[in-house]
């Protein structure tokens, strides 16, 4: 079985088998709503706190989200990734990827690899169609005022980009490339973990056909005949053994007899 694992490294990376999951030992975060940020209590900012004793609302950022163990997602990648920029026009009807893998299954450099998503909810430019970056420290800053409108302003005038003065909040996402906490070799990913029609890990990758995870009536019928033709074959080799070794003792024993 090891053997057949190794096999994948042309197509897989060695961390999306001996990493399965990630933030075994400390939560990490997962999501971040800005449009949340801004409450305050008796007229002051306040904070709380959630699971694994980590803050899930701050009044200067708003809702977060933690986990522990968590199983990481795949995607295609050869090394490269893309990256949007406050500049760089974004549809916000859709999920803006912020930052995203560059590869395929067609790249000869692209291999499986396992990533951090991470959720955002964060404001852009509804006339410009562009990111938004508050000013957030110091005394105008977001964190002093929790004035949004004019952290933007201020924000996008120290960046030297156009503002609008319209503003809404668009979900997001971010990848981290996950590396660390290689996984002892008995906690590997089992090969059913992939391989499986149900639940596999990388059930989003499309492009190309994996055994036990898709379905191809003309693959799966040329290897049933495979199947078929072997076990035949095997058969047919076998009988013709036990035949020839039975003739070949009765004609000895009649040779010594006589």
């Amino acid at each position: 079985m090891g053997e057949k694992a190794n096999d994948h490294t042309d197509k897989v990376a060695c961390q999306s088998c001996h990493i399965p999951t990630f933030a075994r030992v400390n939560p990490t975060k997962m999501s971040w709503d800005w449009s949340t940020a801004g409450k305050l209590k008796d007229g002051k900012p306040y904070k709380t706190e959630g699971a694994f004793g980590k803050h899930d609302y701050l009044s200067i950022k708003g809702d977060m989200v933690w986990d522990k163990d968590v199983k990481p997602e795949y995607h295609w990648f050869n090394g490269s990734i893309e990256s949007v920029t406050v500049k760089d026009t974004v549809d916000p009807s859709g999920t803006v990827a912020v930052s995203l893998p560059v590869g395929s299954p067609d790249d000869p450099n692209s291999r499986i690899f396992p990533f951090k998503v991470h959720q955002g909810n964060q404001p852009y430019d509804k006339v410009n169609k562009t990111l938004l970056g508050p000013l957030l420290s110091g005394p105008n800053g977001y964190w002093t005022t929790f004035d949004m409108q004019d952290a933007l302003t201020r924000g996008q005038q120290a960046l030297g980009v156009p503002y609008s003065g319209e503003y809404d909040f668009a979900k997001t996402t971010y990848v981290f490339p996950t590396t660390h906490m290689v996984a002892p070799k008995e906690n590997v990913v089992a090969c059913m973990e992939c391989h499986d029609r149900a639940e596999s890990r990388v059930a989003n990758l499309t492009g190309f056909y994996m055994p036990g995870r898709d379905h191809n009536s003309w693959i799966n019928t040329i290897g049933w005949i495979l199947v078929l033709g072997s076990l035949i074959g095997v058969s047919l080799h076998g009988l013709g053994r036990i035949f020839s070794s039975s003739n070949g003792r009765g004609g000895k024993e009649n040779g010594h007899v006589g």
